[in-house]
């Protein structure tokens, strides 16, 4: 499928006359054909698209229009890795154009997500107009670019986070294009995040926490209960170390996550060599054998210095009813999985591979057993979430000891975000009273529900607080007006960048050598932290070209003779805490100095305007 030139893409940066938001835009004239219905179409996607693809299709459309079947699938497209919560608007003017609105995080993966999902919107009323379409290579191409987008769409710990903060009102950008690391808030009041990780995390820290041999040293001298293990090369060796250290052993890598090549509950000798090959295939090399420890594995948080919460994970199992058979069961708990409201609890889908059928060997289960009714199937050894383990809430049950021992954990680690495995038989007791180890620490702690996401942002922006610098936004001022405001506020003591289209700085020091848009120039202000404020400059062409550089302004300075629509008058004052209008193109009237300075003393204060 190649680019139709019938459609006009285009990127409106912020919002615009057409849409209330950032959008990618594409408009076209009303293809001909006869009109559809919703139902018509609903089938043919069926007929068409994966059960896994068509569950994010926005069923049922509102119609069978061209225009809705392109956004909905193009929304469903960029929505691969599940929901951004991006809005999409369509629109059909008088005259028979067509628009699609879609949101985007990074308008790239946006622009490609609409140009296929016209091209796919293109191939079906074909092939509903009785032409032969090849429906093999449409479907082909379509997973080729849910794959690449993949790669720039944020990963879900970032959707949630990014979520709440739209909701909050924070803005929230790529730092860096399929980097995985998100930027909330601006300039000096923003943040930079990988998953549940910021800038504040020490390198030194997240070094140790990704080695479970040098983090446990650091546990024990910290007098903290760390575990009893051994680094060993060869499997030899590690038989040698679990008969010292005396069986049930567990067996892991040194240096890898998510549960990769542990296993736990190792008994014999025999089995201590098979599960070494295990673990040496994901860090070949660098295999502990530890001493287990018995109890419950339990899931610490810390955020920004103090305890956030506390989840006890717990194996994936299902229960037998004498009628169902393992893979059923399975398929059904997975089912409920799915379905439930909170996915943090509720835990990610079970994985059926070979470690999982050894296991039910070892029962004398298979796939296919048919057990009886309340016999409980254990499906894995570890609690690790990403396996297929369970969660549950024991927030409220932990005892202060165990809350100050992981805040502790943190700040030794010099770690902004942690997450602390604690194994304990009884979370609310102190660790000074019950035999309990701390198996290791991971410096971006998992979550996937936006009620925690929520916890890990109000760590960072506070009730009251959105991130936001003071900004304002120059419509057909020029630069004398851009100078004069970019002093104003620099003598507050506030660090500005400021720009227009030709021109770019922070403070005194200039940007860009090359041409640039406007939008990317005032993203290179919001992506700097030493911005403290924004000045902006923009002409009626600019805004109509491109929509707000911003989202949102404190205020906004229209120049006598800007040459603004009415509809442009209407998104300024939709967009912005206070417009002034008819000021002065040569400079700044004395009038507008107390909306300045109203602006300035709103953020100090933490208010959003």
């Amino acid at each position: 499928m190649q680019p139709d030139s019938r459609f006009q893409i285009a990127v409106l940066q912020g919002p615009s006359v057409l849409a209330p938001f950032p959008a990618v835009l594409a408009e076209f004239p009303l293809p001909r054909g006869p009109t559809r219905t919703a139902a018509e179409i609903a089938l043919a996607l069926e007929q068409w698209l994966s059960p896994e693809f068509l569950a994010r299709v926005a069923l049922p459309l509102a119609d069978g229009a061209f225009e809705t079947v392109a956004g909905a699938l193009a929304n469903a497209i960029q929505d691969a890795d599940g929901p951004c919560g991006l809005p999409v608007r369509v629109t059909r003017s008088a005259d028979g154009r067509c628009r699609v609105l879609l949101g985007f995080h990074e308008p790239s993966a946006t622009v490609v997500a609409l140009q296929t999902g016209l091209q796919v919107t293109v191939a079906l009323f074909r092939h509903l107009a009785g032409e032969r379409v090849d429906a093999p290579a449409v479907s082909a191409k379509l997973q080729r670019v849910v794959a690449e987008i993949l790669k720039l769409q944020p990963d879900p710990l970032a959707r949630a986070l990014i979520r709440v903060a739209r909701q909050r009102g924070i803005p929230a950008c790529p730092a860096a294009l399929g980097s995985r690391v998100w930027l909330y808030g601006q300039g000096a009041a923003g943040f930079q995040f990988f998953e549940t990780a910021n800038h504040r995390d020490g390198l030194t820290g997240s070094r140790l926490a990704r080695n479970k041999f040098f983090s446990n040293r650091l546990i024990t001298r910290l007098g903290l209960p760390g575990v009893r293990h051994r680094m060993v090369p060869t499997a030899a060796e590690a038989r040698k170390a679990a008969a010292e250290l005396g069986f049930p052993v567990v067996i892991k890598p040194a240096d890898s996550g998510k549960g990769k090549g542990v296993t736990a509950g190792v008994t014999s000798a025999a089995a201590v060599e098979a599960a070494f090959e295990v673990a040496h295939r994901a860090s070949p090399g660098r295999v502990l054998v530890e001493a287990q420890i018995p109890g419950e594995d339990h899931r610490l948080a810390v955020f920004s210095g103090r305890f956030a919460w506390a989840v006890r994970r717990s194996p994936p199992r299902v229960t037998g009813d004498g009628v169902l058979s393992v893979r059923e069961l399975i398929a059904r708990e997975n089912a409920r999985r799915r379905a439930a409201p909170n996915p943090d609890i509720a835990g990610t889908a079970i994985v059926v591979d070979a470690e999982l059928e050894a296991l039910l060997a070892s029962q004398g289960l298979t796939l296919e057993a048919r057990p009886t009714a309340g016999t409980s199937v254990a499906l894995g050894q570890i609690a690790n979430i990403s396996r297929g383990g369970t969660l549950t809430d024991c927030s409220a049950e932990i005892h202060p000891d165990n809350k100050a021992m992981a805040e502790a954990l943190a700040r030794s680690f010099h770690l902004d975000a942690a997450g602390i495995d604690f194994m304990t038989p009884d979370i609310g007791r102190s660790w000074r009273e019950v035999p309990c180890g701390i198996l290791e620490l991971n410096p971006t702690p998992g979550f996937s529900s936006d009620h925690r996401a929520g916890i890990i942002l109000a760590a960072k922006f506070p009730p009251g607080s959105d991130g936001r610098l003071p900004s304002v936004l120059l419509v057909g001022a020029g630069p004398p007006a851009l100078a004069m405001v970019t002093a104003a506020i620099a003598a507050t003591g506030l660090r500005v960048g400021w720009t227009d289209a030709e021109q770019t700085g922070v403070g005194d020091e200039q940007r860009f050598t090359s041409p640039a848009t406007l939008p990317e120039r005032v993203t290179a202000l919001v992506l700097d932290p030493a911005t403290e404020a924004l000045v902006v400059s923009a002409t009626a062409n600019d805004l109509s070209t491109h929509g707000l550089p911003l989202d949102r302004f404190d205020l906004a300075l229209v120049a006598a003779g800007a040459g603004l629509s009415g509809a442009a008058y209407g998104l300024l004052q939709d967009c912005c805490g206070a417009v002034r209008r008819d000021v002065p193109a040569d400079g700044i009237s004395t009038a507008v100095e107390p909306d300045i300075r109203a602006v300035l003393d709103r953020r100090a204060a933490g208010v959003a305007a």
